[in-house]
């Protein structure tokens, strides 16, 4: 087995272009269309209703998980107790192990699923409507799936056919 793993500390410093690039890929656009006064605003919302935007940014981040295992077992075909999810105290982070086998291409699914659903969405939603506020929630979920994204890009060579499994414990896989 071939380890393709990193550490949730490397993969989020490695994050950070991912950061840079969600913000200035979905922030120009919206100020263009619809300027900087309106962005603006939708900190001004968020500040305002900051207990709102907590509550949602906790539950977001547990539904992230729960929208990889969705992915686990939708297009994995996969049984509920194939999935595990959970928190890891140490960290406070919730997580979504896959404990058998899958296919690299479900895996790839897996781990875009909650970017799509809860960044990228939400975000040409708020493009398409003005919404300064539904922009940034899309940017931060588009943002928290960074280590999604560079396990995409660690696994880039992996066949779609091949087996990998879900590592237990760090972010990515292992190739069989």
């Amino acid at each position: 087995m071939k380890d393709l793993s990193i550490s949730a500390l490397i993969a989020n410093l490695y994050a950070i272009p991912i950061v840079l690039i969600s913000i200035i890929s979905l922030v120009y656009p919206f100020v263009l269309i619809w300027n900087w006064q309106t962005f603006t605003q939708g900190f001004l919302s968020i500040y305002l209703a900051l207990p709102y935007f907590i509550t949602v940014f906790v539950v977001g981040a547990f539904l992230h998980e729960v929208l990889h295992a969705i992915g686990f077992l939708i297009f994995g075909k996969l049984k509920i107790k194939q999935v595990q999810i959970g928190i890891k105290w140490k960290y406070l982070t919730p997580f979504a192990h896959c404990r058998i086998l899958l296919k690299a291409s479900v895996y790839r699914i897996a781990l875009l699923l909650p970017a799509i659903l809860l960044g990228i969405v939400p975000s040409i939603i708020a493009l398409i409507f003005g919404k300064s506020w539904l922009l940034i929630y899309g940017i931060l979920f588009t943002v928290l799936a960074g280590g999604d994204f560079l396990v995409l890009w660690i696994i880039r060579k992996v066949r779609s056919d091949a087996l990998v499994k879900d590592h237990p414990e760090r972010c990515g896989c292992y190739v069989v």
